[in-house]
């Protein structure tokens, strides 16, 4: 359906904010590499990035920020992970 990479984007926020972050986690990651061009994407790699973080993997978190800003770099999306790369770094 039409609507498939907005629940799942959706889906995603959801299971973040009950704390299940493996789950957002696929949840985004299903969003990014089944609609690349969807708005929201870089959305989805950011959120993506905030679960890896409150699993305590950083290294996971710096590659998913990093793919977003050269993916993404004009996004809102993308200046926001620019800056928790700084503070990850």
């Amino acid at each position: 359906s039409g609507y498939t990479a907005s629940a799942l984007y959706w889906l995603g926020n959801a299971q973040y904010a009950s704390r299940a972050y493996k789950e957002a986690i696929e949840s985004h990651r299903r969003l990014v590499s089944q609609f690349p061009t969807h708005l929201r994407t870089p959305e989805a790699m950011l959120a993506m990035a905030n679960s890896q973080v409150e699993l305590k993997d950083t290294k996971a978190a710096q590659r998913t920020l990093e793919t977003l800003v050269r993916s993404y770099p004009q996004s809102e999306a993308a200046a926001a992970g620019r800056e928790r790369l700084a503070r990850l770094r």
